[in-house]
């Protein structure tokens, strides 16, 4: 019997709109880097990643060049996108979170479950600036 976890409505509107940006790269697959360039866009690691000294296009540049190359060729073709495994998996880490926190899955929970995703380049990315991560206030709600 598996449990219902809420999800605020900050984090279902990243994941959807990873979703559609999925699909506007022609990705058949959902992926982290999806997610964090999402959050990265909606601005919502902008003000953490300034006030640490670090340009919020850090992360848009790499994780930009990096789905870009993940296009396909046939733009005439409708793609339905699933969740990649590594996307699966920090879903799975991020619901342990919130579950651990008795709070609704957030930014913070997708942020710091996304820091274990070590096969993908937006695991990498957080993974690496874990410094600036862990000092961020993830506000209320969130």
């Amino acid at each position: 019997m598996s449990q219902e976890v809420a999800i605020t409505s900050t984090a279902f509107k990243v994941l959807d709109l990873a979703r559609k940006d999925a699909q506007m790269y022609r990705n058949p697959y959902i992926t982290p880097e999806h997610v964090l360039f999402q959050m990265e866009l909606s601005g919502l690691l902008e003000e953490m990643l300034l006030s640490k000294g670090k340009s919020p296009s850090f992360f848009r540049e790499r994780l930009g060049l990096f789905l870009s190359s993940l296009s396909t060729v046939d733009l005439t073709r409708e793609y339905s996108v699933k969740y990649s495994t590594s996307l699966r998996n920090m879903l799975q880490d991020a619901i342990s979170f919130a579950l651990q926190d008795k709070k609704p899955v957030g930014i913070g929970h997708l942020l710091f479950s996304m820091a274990g995703v070590s096969d993908s380049l937006a695991g990498y990315l957080v993974h690496n600036n874990i410094d600036v991560i862990k000092d961020a206030v993830v506000p209320s709600g969130y």
